[in-house]
């Protein structure tokens, strides 16, 4: 394959169970089976529950039985409570809404997500934790800000106006899935150095990058380890075959053969046919404003990034 080559689109979404990835995946459940008092449930090791709870199986698949005010996603517990920690910038209120933090802001303030921010100059007292520069962009007829993180920061949620240690962001966590495609399942996922530089270059590309011709949002994306489980695992496959790999539908992914984190990204933003973001390009997928999460894998310079809902 030579180097810098690139590859279409393929789509990953989530309906209740998720799958996607270049090609279809989905978790498979098995029996189910009983334990005795004090020992850990079969599928359950290492699954912690974020700490607010107990695994259990269910069907032969794990599930997180969550402490009181705490509520079930996945293999992790979370507080019911989304307003925690929302202070709305100094400038509202927070109420909970769909599950959500949501602000009601006094006058003279735009709501953005957890934040209310002066109508205007949505970059008025913003400081992106000193580890970054905000700026701003139109967005839905509102002028929104979003933080430009220095090397090895990065925002650290979807809706942030902060710059934290990539490090506390691109980190590891449980999974069920078969990275290596060896007919085993991992039960955890570690991100390599340069995943996690991937990561980040999308979320400063994101913040960095001119609208063109095109709805593009400027927001970060959240890392999503199961999916990067997921992006590890084609590029294998791709590897493995010696082409790029897609199998599914046009939608949510970048998959290409040939560099490293920076010009790969080069080749997602600036390669032929990218500039007015047509459908099923890779500048689309970067810039879209229908995802919230990715995640990023790689194996010996092939790429795979999910973005999906």
């Amino acid at each position: 394959m030579v180097a810098g080559v690139r590859a279409g689109i393929g789509v990953a979404v989530m309906l209740g169970v998720l799958a996607g990835g270049c090609a279809e995946d989905r978790r498979r459940g098995g029996g189910s089976g009983s334990e005795g008092e004090g020992e850990t449930p079969t599928g359950c090791a290492g699954i912690t529950c974020s700490g607010h709870g107990r695994c259990a199986t269910l069907q032969g698949e794990p599930v997180c039985v969550c402490d009181d005010g705490y509520r079930r996603e996945g293999l992790s517990c979370l507080s019911n409570d989304p307003c925690a920690g929302v202070d709305c910038d100094g400038h509202g209120s927070c109420t909970a809404r769909g599950g959500q933090p949501y602000c009601t802001c006094t006058p003279g303030y735009t709501v953005f997500g957890p934040h209310c921010l002066a109508a205007g100059n949505p970059c008025a007292g913003q400081v992106c934790s000193h580890h970054g520069i905000c700026t701003s962009f139109d967005n839905d007829n509102e002028r929104i800000a979003v933080c430009i993180c220095a090397t090895g920061y990065t925002p650290s949620s979807r809706f942030a106006l902060d710059c934290v240690p990539t490090a506390t962001v691109c980190k590891g966590g449980e999974i069920r899935y078969d990275v290596d495609d060896d007919g085993d399942l991992e039960l955890s996922f570690e991100p390599t150095a340069e995943e996690c530089e991937m990561f980040e270059l999308i979320n400063r590309t994101r913040a960095t990058h001119e609208t063109q011709g095109a709805p593009e949002c400027h927001h970060p994306l959240q890392y999503s380890v199961e999916w990067s489980a997921h992006g590890r695992n084609h590029s294998k496959k791709m590897k493995d075959a010696g082409e790029l790999y897609h199998e599914d539908f046009p939608g949510g992914q970048n998959c290409a053969v040939g560099c490293d984190p920076a010009c790969e990204m080069n080749l997602y933003m600036t390669g032929p046919d990218e500039p007015h973001c047509p459908a099923m390009s890779h500048h689309c997928n970067i810039m879209s404003c229908s995802f919230s999460f990715v995640g990023v894998g790689t194996v010996e310079g092939h790429w795979n990034t999910q973005n999906f809902y």
